[in-house]
């Protein structure tokens, strides 16, 4: 095909590339208006309480006005610690028995089953971890249902799919030579994966656990749910059992309880900005540790990176090495002894170790055992987490059905209507948006250091706890802007849903540029070849190959705003209006499980198992189109069309 109009096509192209980098660029003035407008309200906070106070001093009392930022945070470190300790091995292992111990069949399946699990709101996690997991360790060992150790447990099946995800992408990027190697001079499947691959796969395990780690420091809605104490240094006097029976607040679970709280909310929340932007500086400063993780050419070169990456790793597996040599004591005992005093023997006792058949299989046995342990694990929490939810709920729904299937002021019904409304909002504005600045990252952006630029500031966005989102949308939406019914005094869905978008970019960004990098550039090669311009290129071609990939990120961005409390809880408010009018106030169905807290209603928890029913089916639901029905869709189509044909013939 001749192109009749070359200039018009390159002016347009010219145009289209332009525009896209504008909206680019707005990813970085957007997260700096948000630390602009954190930051200009924290000033206050330092002022109102004393800099030297908040940071400098380690005392946290209301009575006597001192509120040390060190003493919720340094509990948030400790919970997410204990947490990520256990996630770690699990996450780990779960990931390599996916990869190298199963058919390729099922691997999909398990997957899914992590995808479900990260698909769950921190909300209903917090639901559970109360009424049902506390319930356990109260009766097991006497551990409070409000105790940091059951919002540590939480917290680590919460992040376990990011450790999952992260270290299936590492383990899927080394080199398969790697395997085969080892395995050609005799060395068995395990050895080999756990000598060479997991080394290589290193990184991004790596990138992973701080990923992680960085959620669980973030998460605030599900753990203030658990822990309704406010912080106090006194926890540390009373040993690890009493930190751990301890309801003392964390960081976000102490700024989401008091932002609304009953006794003068504007005098404390300055403090709570100021505490907001304490731990969006932190955030960012793990955001710059996983971008230096993650470029490979940084980490050769830098030896000082190298060396803390090794002694980052060490940490992280000092346990697991510990219970790695005491196993083989138990198991192989040489006939060669090797000490630091006579080394004399080694190569005799590693030669030996390598040909005892009993060590290999044993070696083998012991590191399926904690795979198939830790897989188990995490079924049996999702089966355990999801039945909870589906049974509760129906006793809920049968309890009170009127809440469930009539629309009335804060019902469960009109939660469901707002959700609908905010998820549409939503995906009309923020995927044009998205889908605009994923072009020009994987099409038009050719100057590397520009698109690093707007890569870190995204993925600064990204990685921006979800609380402090809220607070960005409470002070520009309505305190600034007043979209409410009742100015700057109230709440409204446009307001939820405007923050709401600004929450779900950074993800919807990047789910659509790997739609687009799914697009073979020979398609691309192809077209300029025929004289297209890449905006004719992207258009008629890029697009529409990309179509099944792009609906796939439009679902799961769907699950994710349906995930979303926080923000929403500070904008949308914790209760409905009589009409779900955009102006007004209203609950979604996971901010209709959080306002239950406060509720001092009969049937609070039924609302809650209510609204936790509805949003399981819903994620369910989801998760049944994007991983099952779309990449099938072609074949569903064919039977469909088939089964219509027939249809038609037997009529006729």
């Amino acid at each position: 095909m001749i192109n009749k109009n070359p200039f018009k096509n390159i002016y347009i192209n010219n145009i289209a590339k332009w525009i896209s980098f504008g909206f680019a660029l707005s990813i970085i003035s957007l997260f700096i208006t948000l630390v602009i407008f954190i930051f200009s309200y924290a000033i206050k906070g330092f002022q109102a309480f004393g800099f030297a106070n908040i940071l400098f001093q380690g005392d946290f009392a209301a009575t006597n006005n001192k509120y040390s930022f060190w003493v919720p945070f340094s509990i948030t470190i400790l919970t997410s610690l204990i947490a990520i300790i256990i996630a770690i091995p699990l996450g780990i292992k779960s990931a390599l028995f996916i990869k190298y111990r199963l058919y390729k069949k099922y691997r999909k399946l398990l997957i899914v089953t992590f995808q479900v699990l990260s698909g769950i709101p921190s909300v209903i996690f917090g639901l559970f971890a109360f009424e049902s997991l506390g319930k356990v360790w109260l009766s097991l060992f006497n551990i409070n249902p409000n105790s940091i150790f059951n919002g540590s447990i939480m917290l680590c099946f919460m992040i376990v799919p990011t450790i999952v995800t992260t270290t299936l992408d590492s383990l899927n990027n080394v080199d398969t030579n790697l395997m085969q190697n080892p395995l050609a001079l005799g060395n068995t499947k395990s050895r080999a994966i756990y000598k060479i691959i997991l080394k290589a796969a290193r990184p991004g395990i790596i990138v992973g656990v701080i990923l992680a780690f960085s959620r669980a420091i973030g998460e605030s809605m599900a753990i203030s749910m658990i822990l309704q104490a406010q912080p106090t240094k006194e926890i540390y006097n009373n040993g690890l059992f009493g930190f751990l029976n301890s309801s003392s607040q964390t960081l976000g679970a102490y700024i989401s309880s008091t932002m609304f709280a009953d006794k003068d909310p504007e005098t404390i929340r300055p403090l709570l900005y100021s505490f907001g932007f304490i731990m969006l500086i932190i955030s960012m400063i793990l955001n710059m540790f996983i971008l230096s993780f993650s470029r490979k050419k940084h980490s050769k070169k830098n030896s000082k990176f190298v060396v803390f990456e090794q002694k980052l790793y060490d940490i992280l597996v000092w346990a697991p090495r510990k219970l790695n040599v005491l196993w083989e004591k138990i198991i192989f005992q040489s006939k060669y002894r090797v000490s630091v005093t006579n080394l004399n023997n080694v190569h005799s006792y590693i030669s030996d170790r390598n040909i005892n058949y009993h060590f290999k299989h044993s070696y083998t046995i012991w590191k399926i055992f904690w795979e198939i342990l830790s897989i188990l694990l995490c079924l049996s929490f999702v089966t355990w987490i999801i039945g909870d939810i589906l049974v509760q709920g129906i006793m809920g729904i049968e309890y009170d059905p009127n809440l469930f299937f009539l629309y009335a002021k804060d019902s469960t019904f009109q939660s469901l209507v707002n959700t609908f409304l905010i998820i549409f909002i939503c995906i009309i504005i923020g995927f044009p948006f998205a889908l605009i600045i994923a072009i020009y990252l994987n099409e038009y952006s050719k100057n590397q250091k520009i698109k690093k630029i707007i890569i870190f500031f995204l993925d600064s966005l990204g990685t921006t706890p979800s609380i402090i989102f809220g607070m960005f949308g409470l002070l520009m939406f309505i305190q600034t802007f007043g979209w409410t019914s009742n100015g700057k005094l109230g709440n409204s869905l446009i307001a939820g849903s405007l923050t709401l978008i600004i929450v779900i970019l950074p993800s919807f960004i990047r789910l659509l540029e790997q739609s687009l990098k799914n697009v073979p550039y020979e398609i691309r090669t192809n077209s300029f070849a025929l004289g297209n311009s890449k905006f004719q290129t992207i258009r008629k071609l890029v697009l529409p190959m990309a179509l099944i990939p792009i609906v796939t990120s439009i679902i799961s961005t769907i699950g994710r705003i349906l995930s979303e409390t926080a923000p929403l809880y500070l904008t949308a408010g914790l209760s409905s209006s009589k009409y779900s009018l955009l102006n007004r106030p209203g609950t979604t169905l996971t901010t209709q499980i959080y306002a239950q807290i406060f509720s001092s209603s009969s049937n609070a928890i039924d609302v809650q198992y209510q609204a936790a029913f509805m949003t399981m089916i819903f994620i369910l639901f989801l998760i049944l189109i994007g991983y099952v029905i779309i990449p099938k869709w072609s074949n569903i189509k064919h039977w469909f069309i088939f089964y219509i044909s027939k249809l038609k013939k037997k009529t006729n």
